[in-house]
């Protein structure tokens, strides 16, 4: 290759790549061209100076410092914007934010910003940091971008999507994954130098409309509940059941799904309910904490009005692939069931999870139909096998679709929903398995047999998270009309505070007396829904104009009426609701500072709904045990 032909070669291969980083380089220095920025309708505006003898004060343990404290908290889902009328060149300025678990800072200067979320909920980060701090902490390397022109306008939003983004005169410019709940926020000038002087701002209340409709009805409610695994009921001290069953009564967890023996039934089947051959689930290094069942249990969960669902996970071992001794076992059970708690399961389900063949699946529902007929228990109803994930519902669904004999034994469709965490931060994208799932079984009543999050990515026991499955709560409702919606566990024993944060409604509290408690912000978000939905109560058709109102609305006997409203937006909803002919008595809030708090409903049609926010307008009364 002559040297002519080097110099040829090396501009026309290795130019393109030179403008390429000069381009990028280019892009660092000077940023990209900022828009005008407008002054939004709707704010309310507050004042803040930062500077020179304006909010400077001596900490202690730091010294000089420059801060302005805004005086509010800040609700689950936000938008904040700070206007600067004034930023001294040179100036850095930091807008921080924080919460129970940790928060994150947007740095402000001439021609950056930048941002970093930062966590200081275990000592750990004290190994991991390797430094002498005043309390544990650890932050993400900082996102920066880079701007020209004139910067008016600062916006931090946090949505309904687990979403964190900084907007700069209304352009995004950084956007992060944030399960973090804020509650308040600060400016601070960096190294105690410089000026800043301008306004915050807030969104005040939108007017929105909910119609609605008595005329358009759906299903039938069954209601809520879970697994509440005897192991840690079996904890509970005499004090602790006493308000286990008045919780489960108020928050209508009426319906206990059973998580039976499986591989440790004997072949004469007579440990059902045998506490020591209890095992350990797979969560972490926990104790015996599944797959036994507690008639004396059940028995009281009747009394007050509940109703209980059977199904294997792991058959056991002597049963193999013979669906008579599999159809055996299952009689079995319901016949003890009805000599120690007094009655059999209500429903049955075919297998947890577990996949069978399109046959396998058939052989079983019509030899458990035909066993269950012939021992008596003809009004004992059968759901279909419940796969994990919706998707591999859809494929179950199939297979039992496959034969008309089976299709037409099974009573309910049920499904999990675990793959919805793959759409924790787009929950709409989830709307197209749902609505293929309901065109798919839509001629048997749903039950959704098993929420929760086992994703160890989302297991943050934080109101956001909570809020991402109230969002899913109202998807199987409206989308799925699903009749009786399940958590995975309200009641149970674990080691790890994420395992029992996300898994589990409540657990037990060894620290004051081996009592109930609720384990994360998970029960409130629930009970949003739960506690006020009760058994016999018919989904009626709504309608809103805005899509970020998740609105659902139910009926009973005695015009008893309850609607539920999720506001996912990040401004505050001024809502008028018009349901002729409906007056309601309470008003329950849901909210990181509220847990189902009951205040008296609104006097006329209208309520304000902050974001991130569940109210729940209800004229039905709270379950009570004493009224049982």
């Amino acid at each position: 290759m002559t040297i002519e032909f080097k110099k040829k070669w090396m501009v026309r291969n290795i130019t393109p790549y030179l403008l390429f980083v000069l381009s990028l380089i280019s892009g660092i220095v000077h940023g990209e061209p900022l828009p005008e920025w407008q002054l939004p309708a709707n704010i309310r505006q507050t004042p803040f100076e930062i500077g020179e003898g304006k909010g400077e004060f001596h900490a202690w343990g730091r010294g000089r410092d420059l801060r302005v404290f805004f005086d509010e908290f800040l609700p689950a889902l936000f938008e904040r914007t700070i206007v600067l009328d004034e930023l001294v060149p040179d100036t850095k300025l930091l807008w921080i934010f924080t919460g129970p678990r940790g928060g994150f800072t947007v740095t402000i200067d001439s021609n950056e910003v930048s941002l970093y979320q930062r966590y200081y909920d275990s000592f750990a980060f004290n190994h991991i940091n390797k430094k002498n701090a005043r309390h544990p902490e650890w932050q993400t390397t900082p996102e920066k971008a880079t701007y020209e022109d004139t910067l008016k306008a600062v916006t931090v939003t946090m949505d309904h999507k687990l979403g964190l983004s900084v907007a700069l005169n209304g352009r995004t410019v950084l956007h992060q994954e944030c399960l973090f709940d804020m509650s308040r926020h600060q400016l601070r000038l960096a190294d105690g130098k410089g000026n800043a002087k301008g306004r915050m701002l807030e969104p005040t209340p939108e007017s929105a409309m909910v119609r609605v409709d008595p005329a358009s009805r759906y299903q039938t409610m069954i209601g809520f509940g879970g697994i509440a695994t005897p192991t840690a009921y079996a904890q509970l001290s005499a004090e602790g059941k006493h308000r286990w069953w008045k919780l489960v009564k108020e928050y209508n967890l009426l319906i206990q799904r059973e998580y039976p023996i499986g591989q440790r039934l004997n072949r004469p089947m007579d440990n059902w309910d045998v506490l020591k051959d209890a095992t350990p689930h797979y969560y972490g290094d926990n104790f015996p904490n599944g797959e036994i069942s507690d008639f004396n249990y059940i028995r009281k969960i009747r009394k007050l009005g509940g109703k209980v669902w059977f199904e294997f996970w792991a058959l056991p071992p002597w049963v193999g692939d013979d669906v008579e001794k599999y159809a055996q076992a299952m009689v079995r059970y319901c016949q003890v069931s009805k000599e120690k708690a007094g009655a059999p399961p209500d429903v049955v389900g075919i297998q947890n999870e577990v996949d069978q063949s399109a046959s396998m699946f058939h052989d079983m529902t019509l030899s458990l139909r035909r066993r269950l007929d012939k021992a008596g228990f003809e009004s004992v109803r059968i759901h279909m096998s419940d796969s994990g994930r919706l998707a591999g519902g859809i494929e179950r669904a199939q297979k039992f679709l496959a034969s008309e004999q089976a299709w037409a034994a099974i009573d309910y469709s049920a499904t999990h929903m675990y793959d919805y965490q793959g759409f924790f931060t787009n929950p709409d994208g989830f709307d197209s398995r749902l609505a293929k799932w309901k065109e798919l079984t839509g001629d048997k009543p749903f039950l959704s047999t098993e929420l929760c999050i086992n994703d160890s990515k989302y297991q943050w026991l934080t109101y956001r998270v909570a809020l991402t499955m109230g969002q899913l709560y109202h998807k199987n409702l409206v989308l799925t009309d699903a009749s009786a919606i399940c958590y995975c566990w309200t009641l149970l024993n674990v080691e790890q505070p994420s395992y029992e944060g996300t898994r589990s409604l409540c657990v037990p509290d060894r620290a004051h007396g081996f009592v109930p408690t609720a384990s994360s912000y998970q029960i409130r978000v629930f009970g949003a829904y739960s506690r006020r939905i009760h058994e016999g109560m018919v989904r009626i058709g709504t309608e809103t104009d805005t899509d970020d109102l998740l609105v659902s609305a139910f009926t009973g006997e005695r015009r008893t009426s309850t609607v539920v409203i999720l506001n996912r937006s990040t401004k505050p909803r001024r809502l008028r609701i018009l349901w002729p002919d409906v007056k309601f008595t309470e008003m329950e809030r849901t909210d990181p500072y509220h847990e189902n708090d009951i205040f008296k409903a609104p006097a006329g049609d209208e309520v304000t709904i902050a974001p991130g926010v569940l109210v729940t307008l209800t004229n039905v009364s709270l379950g009570s045990v004493e009224s049982n």
